[in-house]
């Protein structure tokens, strides 16, 4: 994707680099070359092909410097870049966006500040690191988007939530129904067999779900807040990546992994890697809400907030059903020991939505 001639960043031609190099750097540059001195580390998703490339360039007075970029080409018409331009006046820590262009096959190039995305960077290994993620976390939410955002969300992201809340039951029922006919593995044939006449509560109250959730009061959420979508600058601030799915979803929707288990399950480790001692979830609960509201979000009751993040956490495990039969599915092309994996976590989930929901 880089020759050394300068023809260069996923068929994009030099000159058409320049500005993105001079935004970067903030002046005029002259002559630049382009190198690959980093590889990506860690997880490297499946939404774009990503380059970190260098430039060393000379300025107009002589001066030599050296800028390392981070480059995503996206697959697909994406509109990341236009997520970035929002958000950029908001007081966040994302990376800055030095331009975007086509590349030859007409998909979108983002240039992007080069942060350390390395699961070293990533990684929580203390409780004040876990602090410190969920401050990331209330400091989205708590943004306000201008008219202009929010009608943009409208008509490019609200088809998300929309169908986050629509069709839960039949959901569930095509999930139980494929289980039932051996495509998910003999213990989950078996328990869904053994279970049928409870299959229609469990349909029920999918739906009531659904719906709870979906007059919920919306906020601004990233939508797939991980530990794998965020880095750290140099100066060690926390930054966010991964900004495509940035959406107006229930506002909690961000923190029900982290904060919305019921209290006999905590912490959920199969979701995120707590460190040891791990605040209790009370503690943590309370941290967000002190930060969402420092960051101008609405001040909220610390019961009325623990509601509202149980219901969506239940409404986002009944969601992950789907994800778990596609993972498992005989026909899913998933190594054996991947499949099994996600056929495990499907038969604990609808054990316990039927033991303690339904």
């Amino acid at each position: 994707m880089i020759e050394s001639d300068g023809i260069a960043v996923f068929g994009i031609a030099k000159a058409r680099l320049r500005p993105i190099v001079e935004s970067a750097v903030g002046e005029p540059i002259g002559p630049f070359e382009i190198t690959v001195e980093h590889r990506i580390e860690g997880y490297q998703g499946r939404a774009a092909e990503k380059l970190i490339p260098t430039f060393s360039y000379v300025t107009p007075d002589g001066r030599r410097g050296r800028i390392t970029i981070f480059v995503k080409h996206l697959n697909g018409n994406w509109v990341e870049h236009e997520q970035y331009r929002f958000l950029s006046v908001y007081d966040l820590p994302i990376p800055r966006l030095y331009g975007d262009l086509r590349s030859l096959q007409g998909r979108p190039v983002l240039f992007l500040e080069f942060v350390d995305g390395s699961p070293t960077a990533r990684a929580i290994d203390s409780s004040e690191q876990l602090i410190e993620f969920l401050s990331l976390r209330a400091r989205l939410n708590a943004v306000r988007p201008t008219p202009e955002y929010a009608a943009w969300l409208e008509r490019e992201k609200s088809w998300l939530w929309r169908e986050e809340c629509v069709g839960r039951g039949e959901l569930v029922e095509a999930v139980w129904e494929d289980a039932r006919r051996g495509n998910l593995g003999e213990e989950l044939q078996q328990y869904c067999s053994e279970n049928s006449a409870r299959l229609p509560r469990l349909c029920h109250r999918a739906e009531q779900v659904a719906a709870q959730a979906a007059d919920m009061d919306l906020g601004l959420v990233h939508g797939d807040f991980r530990l794998d979508n965020t880095g750290r600058r140099r100066s060690g601030e926390r930054v966010l990546l991964d900004l495509e799915d940035v959406s107006l979803r229930a506002r909690f929707f961000d923190i029900v992994h982290l904060i919305g288990p019921p209290e006999d399950c905590w912490p959920p480790a199969d979701d995120f890697p707590f460190p040891a001692p791990c605040p209790p979830p009370q503690a943590l609960a309370k941290h967000y809400l002190r930060e969402y509201a420092r960051r101008g979000g609405p001040v909220l009751p610390l019961d009325q907030f623990l509601a509202e993040v149980r219901l969506l956490w239940l409404h986002w495990r009944i969601g992950l059903l789907a994800l778990c039969q596609a993972l498992g599915h005989a026909d899913s092309g998933r190594p054996e020991d991947y499949r099994d994996e996600a056929r495990l976590v499907l038969l604990r989930d609808l054990r316990m939505l039927l033991d303690r929901y339904c």
